[in-house]
């Protein structure tokens, strides 16, 4: 395991989806606003095409050259809800080296490095991101988007790869391609329900746990920092 792809929405940060659902808020707004397409209709490309851009470009909804506004347009949101973990920093700087470790999202880089730097992630602890651009707007999970991401990191040894992710649908293509897969995060977006995984190798609630169950990305003796501990809201008491 050499070459280290990490998803960036809910994965190096998680946030209950928040801001993933203002994305997929302006994807809505700008269909209806912009191109005419009700969020029934553009919920519909995205089911059928794997990402709602795509369906619009396949479809001729929308001319290639609105591609750069659209992807402007729809990361165009403020990211209160993306918090600092200096924590999770420490863990991603020590595991494996930075010339193989890559952000891979199915976003634009744009955004991957405005989450990093709410997460207090410097954008040179990894070599590169790997986006929808370099994918040729391809959807994540397809073989075609993991063939992208493994040019870019010029490797071609799938064995080599591995992927950290909170979405099922990307754990099973790169697992079908023999990347190891760790799954990120215990319950499902759509459902709240606990997600399992047969193709996922590791299955674990934040990344924050990746140093226990993959100990041979890290130095010898690599002891990760605390978590913060949130703490607990007590109820005001009257008096």
């Amino acid at each position: 395991m050499k070459y280290l792809f990490f998803d960036c929405d809910d994965c190096l940060y998680q946030n209950g989806w928040k801001t993933a659902d203002k994305i997929t808020a302006k994807i809505a707004a700008y269909c209806s606003d912009e191109l005419g397409v009700d969020k029934r209709r553009a919920y519909e490309l995205y089911k059928a095409h794997g990402t709602c851009l795509k369906g619009l470009l396949v479809e001729c909804l929308m001319p290639r050259d609105m591609i750069d506004e659209f992807l402007e347009t729809v990361h165009d949101i403020d990211y209160d809800d993306v918090e600092r973990d200096d924590a999770l920093r420490d863990i991603v700087e020590h595991c494996g080296e930075q010339r193989h470790r890559y952000v891979f999202t199915a976003s634009v880089a744009e955004h991957a490095e405005r989450c990093l730097k709410k997460i207090g992630i410097p954008l040179d602890a990894f070599y590169n991101v790997v986006d929808t651009r370099t994918c040729r707007l391809e959807t994540k999970h397809s073989w075609q988007a993991f063939d992208c991401a493994m040019v870019a990191a010029g490797t071609a040894d799938h064995a080599e790869c591995v992927l950290f992710d909170d979405s099922v649908k990307n754990i099973r293509m790169a697992k079908e391609l023999g990347w190891t897969t760790v799954l990120v995060g215990l319950t499902a977006r759509d459902t709240g329900d606990r997600i399992a995984c047969a193709e996922a190798d590791y299955h674990v609630a934040s990344l924050h746990d990746i140093p226990a169950v993959l100990p041979g990305l890290f130095p010898p003796g690599y002891k990760p920092p605390p978590r913060p501990v949130k703490p607990t809201p007590y109820p005001r008491l009257a008096g």
